[in-house]
């Protein structure tokens, strides 16, 4: 989504770590407007780790217009948001070990295109990693040999007799 908007509207891509940290800045000014509309006497009871019974400024919009049951207060979403992280990041460390050990037992055995498949493997994980982007497989396309025509004995001529 990022590098579509870059394209269409020429802004500037950010990283990873600048988009946390604009979320986070985003998430403490919420946090701080939250006693400004503190008008009401509703309370919910939080549907996330806490379960407490709390008043709707304890709330963001989109949580509380959920429902009775099913909305989680700022600090039960801002704790979710750090262990999903935290599973990502613990997830992709797996990954890149399990490839890591991929590689030595290809270079154990010696065979180049096992070598060249594991190592491009974990060079694909490591630099989704530091970018965050996915790797892009291509297709086969219509390069050298494949598509309609490429074999041997069916180029010209064929079938115009």
């Amino acid at each position: 989504k990022a590098l579509e908007r870059h394209r269409k509207d020429g802004k500037p891509l950010k990283c990873k770590q600048c988009v946390a940290a604009d979320e986070q800045t985003e998430r403490e000014k919420a946090a701080k407007r939250k006693g400004d509309d503190d008008n009401s006497n509703e309370t919910r009871k939080c549907a996330g780790k806490c379960e407490k019974v709390l008043p709707k400024a304890s709330f963001n919009r989109n949580q509380y217009s959920k429902g009775e049951g099913k909305s989680r207060c700022r600090d039960c979403v801002e704790q979710s948001v750090k262990d999903e992280s935290a599973n990502q990041q613990k997830s992709k460390e797996e990954k890149i070990t399990a490839a890591r050990k991929k590689v030595d037992d290809a270079k154990r055995s010696g065979k180049a295109h096992l070598i060249l498949v594991a190592e491009s493997e974990l060079a694909a994980l490591e630099a989704e990693k530091v970018t965050g982007l996915k790797p892009i497989k291509l297709s086969a396309g219509r390069g050298r040999g494949r598509g309609s025509g490429g074999g041997r004995g069916r180029g010209r001529g064929v079938g115009r007799r």
